[in-house]
């Protein structure tokens, strides 16, 4: 199965140099996967949550454009 991520949150600090980026997909179940990345100089960094989907809702935030 392949889910389609929508960006919902992309910051970027040129200071530290540190990069998180937040995405969101639909299962086929309903439910929403929302992943976040953090990218350093060094390290990566990524932790997954898995949130109980409501019938009818269009998406979970609201998506970047």
């Amino acid at each position: 199965m392949k889910l389609v991520y929508e960006v919902i949150e992309d910051s970027y600090d040129d200071t530290t140099q540190i990069r998180s980026m937040t995405e969101q997909a639909r299962t086929p179940s309903g439910d929403w996967l929302v992943r976040t990345t953090v990218y350093t100089p060094h390290h990566i960094s990524i932790d997954v949550t898995c949130v109980k989907g409501k019938k009818g809702k269009k998406s979970l935030f609201e998506t970047l454009r």
